[in-house]
């Protein structure tokens, strides 16, 4: 007959030495044992690593939900929602202070020279910037894309995903506020776009 020993019983008939001994007798006194068994033992080491797999099992799930999450709806900015309309206007004019050189070492523009990017790359699309966690900025959204469909969606908060997923288009978030810091947006929704030689932003109340 041929006997099956599962993994547990394997280590316990290992660790405890061979099934069969001859009785040595009794010397002094019996008393009974109170440290557990090496089966009981072995029983409990074995139930926690299951529960420390399962623990890490549940670590591992949690983080990537965190990071699924994360990725699909970033940490927003704390941009009020405009109250009235407004204007201002930024000038993406710079001065050089110093000799700009090619790869060659040639000049390419000296210093003290005065450049305006967008003479050289105009901007020639709306940037609509709103806050994705607002239903009535992202209604003015839409309605904004269908007067003027060329327009781009920039998110300061909210799921960029949940919105493409909408309006069937592109959306961009403005990561850690670059954006509207360097424009100086105070308030959303803003429409931003190219007046002449400056870029022009619009505060829009609703």
């Amino acid at each position: 007959m041929t006997f099956r020993f599962s993994r547990q019983w394997f280590l316990v008939l290992l660790l405890q030495g061979s099934a069969k001994a001859d009785s040595l007798g009794t010397f002094g006194h019996v008393y009974p044992v109170q440290e557990p068994s090496m089966l009981e033992a072995i029983q409990e080491k074995l139930t926690g690593w299951a529960e420390e797999g399962d623990k890490l099992a549940r670590m591992e799930e949690e983080y990537r939900s965190r990071v699924v999450a994360s990725i699909n709806h970033p940490s927003g900015l704390v941009i009020p929602k405009a109250q009235h309309e407004a204007s201002h206007y930024f000038d993406p004019t710079i001065i050089t202070t110093e000799d700009i050189r090619g790869a060659e070492g040639e000049l390419v523009i000296p210093a003290g020279q005065t450049i305006n990017p967008l003479d050289q790359m105009p901007l020639t699309k709306s940037l609509l910037f709103i806050d994705g966690d607002d239903a009535a900025q992202v209604a003015w959204l839409q309605q904004r894309l269908t007067l003027e469909p060329r327009a781009v969606p920039v998110l300061v908060a909210g799921s960029w995903l949940e919105l493409r997923q909408r309006i069937q288009r592109p959306v961009y978030f403005d990561q850690q506020g670059f954006m509207t810091g360097r424009l100086g947006i105070r308030a959303v929704p803003s429409q931003v776009y190219q007046e002449d030689r400056r870029i022009r932003i619009d505060e829009v109340a609703l």
